[in-house]
């Protein structure tokens, strides 16, 4: 178990970069009227939650919001990341069988502070070199501790696909495909304005649900984010993030169930 620990802690220690994906795999509506919502916790320092709504037969609109936190303390041996950001959607759903597809698109914002010590090749020159390596203790002469702040839109395409266990109808399974653009509309490191990075991402997200209590269902997955051209300013973003999340859903109905009521 602590290596287990000791993975994941690794793992988050290198994704704590300004810009935080969101989880993309929805909970499913299947009618008119239907609501579903979600709530994860992101190991080991984020949250989501995510509402889907049906107004209209097989279209759905979405909205989404999480908070990403690295370290309790701004101290400047560490990193210290607050990440908060929100988005909308819309797209449509169908069910064909018992597996329930969707695709969507929407937009997001998103703002970002990062304070101690981080490295990045387009950060190195002028004030960064000195803010980079620089610490607030020992001889010589002060030098700023990095305080990286950025603003960014998002803008998402998304497929979605859910499907109940054969053996076990219950329990559903999920995965979805996310192909994510985010550019930041401002980044300054210490008040000075950087580049205006901007970056692809192709995310892939799997999930696995069970009953809780009535419509209340727990749920699990992981998602990880490949970067789809070069990274030139790693301090902004990650390599490839993975996540691990644990959560809460309400469903509506289950597919099997829906269609066994089915005229």
């Amino acid at each position: 178990m602590r290596h287990v620990y000791s993975g994941l802690l690794s793992i988050a220690v290198s994704s704590c970069t300004l810009y935080q994906p969101m989880l993309g795999t929805l909970p499913a509506v299947r009618k008119p009227g239907d609501v579903a919502a979600a709530a994860n916790w992101q190991f080991p320092y984020g949250g989501q939650v995510l509402a889907v709504a049906s107004p209209l037969p097989h279209v759905l609109v979405l909205g989404a919001g999480g908070l990403h936190a690295y370290n309790t303390q701004r101290d400047s041996s560490n990193n210290y990341v607050r990440n908060r950001q929100y988005e909308a959607g819309l797209g449509g759903y169908l069910t064909v069988g018992h597996t329930w597809l969707s695709a969507a698109v929407g937009a997001g914002q998103g703002r970002s502070y990062r304070y101690g010590r981080f490295t990045s090749p387009d950060l190195l020159g002028g004030l960064a070199v000195g803010a980079t390596f620089g610490s607030t203790g020992g001889r010589g002469k002060y030098q700023p501790v990095p305080e990286l702040l950025g603003y960014y839109n998002t803008r998402f395409a998304q497929v979605t696909a859910r499907w109940p266990d054969v053996n076990r109808p219950a329990k559903e399974y999920g995965a979805s495909l996310r192909v994510t653009q985010a550019r930041f509309s401002s980044l300054a490191l210490n008040g000075v304005a950087l580049p205006r990075a901007s970056q692809y991402y192709l995310q892939a997200s799997v999930l696995v649900q069970q009953p809780l209590w009535r419509r209340l269902q727990w749920q699990a997955g992981g998602s990880w984010d490949v970067a789809l051209t070069n990274i030139s300013n790693e301090a902004a973003f990650g390599r490839a993030p993975l996540r691990a999340y644990v959560g809460v859903a309400y469903c509506p109905a289950s597919a099997r169930s829906t269609a066994a009521v089915a005229p």
